[in-house]
């Protein structure tokens, strides 16, 4: 029988193994995705993503209200929803048959508990028009949905590395952040494979020294400026997604979409180390992870555009689906 001292214990270890892959693509990625979709919107959907951005707060506009989820993660954030909806960015979609498969459907999902597929949908019902218990306003599902279609299309978003001790346990790599990059920039020593793939549409390999560099012309910290990455988000906007790309709403297929594409390409053709604590990166790598990146930044906003036009530029009313019901209630603060 479990001690009920170290219950709390046990339960702050589940809460640390499930927040750790919180970050997604870094903010300059999020502003490109936003910047390609709002050109593709139509009249309608552009004035109301402009009006619902403000009412996030003044310090956001139609683009860079994409990164309102990740900086609300910051701990002197000011918003009240401060170190919520951590989950929310990702889902621990297993590589192999037989791992676990989270639930796609919210209803066990609450602010500290749920994953991106979940949040997803939320968010759209209080788009169309409808409520949730824990998505408050339009203003804040716009926040949510334009964040949320990037982070999707993140492979390591959508993906983990499950395995096995020697004791049978089960463990996973919290989608590649406990995967460190063993020719990582010389700045960055805790620089892991999730890192990576946050900023992969600027990264490059260095020839010289061997090592990954990520350009520091996108660096950015709060408050955003999107201009920053308007001449390469406009480069970007020429590129049209593959023919055969599904620009509907089928979030659940995007999370599988991004999963495959982890499996048969983000772990498949790392270079391993003698640890497996550690993989290297070469320069086919680099490039090739490059490239994926900034088609799916493409992708991401082709479908994001979509999503916009349908629900808040379209003539027809649209009907909201049922609020989906509230999960179990969230731990206590502290736990």
């Amino acid at each position: 029988m479990v001690s009920v001292r170290v219950v709390p214990v046990l339960i702050f270890a589940l809460l640390l193994l499930q927040t750790i892959a919180v970050c997604a693509w870094d903010s300059g990625g999020h502003e490109i995705i936003a910047t390609i979709a709002y050109h593709r919107l139509n009249p309608k959907a552009r004035q109301a993503v402009d009006a619902l951005a403000r009412e996030v707060g003044p310090s956001y506009d139609a683009i860079t209200v994409a990164c309102w989820m990740d900086d609300i993660k910051a701990d002197d954030s000011a918003s009240p929803y401060r170190g919520l909806f951590k989950s929310w960015h990702y889902i621990d979609l297993g590589l192999e048959p037989g791992d676990p498969q989270p639930s796609f459907e919210p209803g066990d999902d609450n602010e500290t508990r749920g994953n991106v597929v979940q949040a997803l949908k939320r968010a759209l019902v209080v788009l169309k028009g409808g409520s949730d218990p824990y998505v408050k306003s339009k203003a804040m599902a716009l926040a949510m949905v334009m964040h949320l279609v990037g982070d999707i299309h993140q492979p390591l978003h959508a993906a983990t590395k499950y395995f096995r001790t020697s004791d049978g346990r089960l463990h996973h790599d919290a989608g590649g952040n406990r995967e460190l990059v063993v020719n990582a920039p010389p700045d960055d020593p805790n620089f892991n494979l999730h890192f990576f793939w946050d900023s992969a549409w600027r990264a490059s390999f260095d020839g010289t020294t061997g090592l990954v560099v990520i350009d520091p012309r996108y660096n950015e910290v709060f408050p955003h400026d999107a201009a920053i990455v308007r001449p390469l988000a406009d480069d970007l906007a020429k590129l049209t997604p593959p023919p055969d790309a599904d620009l509907g709403t089928q979030i659940d297929a995007w999370a599988r979409e991004s999963n495959a594409l982890a499996r048969d390409f983000v772990y498949r053709r790392l270079t391993a180390t003698q640890s497996p604590k550690y993989c290297r990166l070469s320069s086919e790598y680099v490039s090739a992870a490059n490239e994926l990146a900034r088609q799916r930044l493409v992708l991401a906003a082709c479908r994001l555009a979509e999503l916009l036009n349908a629900t808040l530029g379209s003539d027809a009313p649209v009907i909201p689906p049922p609020s989906y019901p509230a999960g179990p209630p969230a731990l206590p603060e502290g736990f």
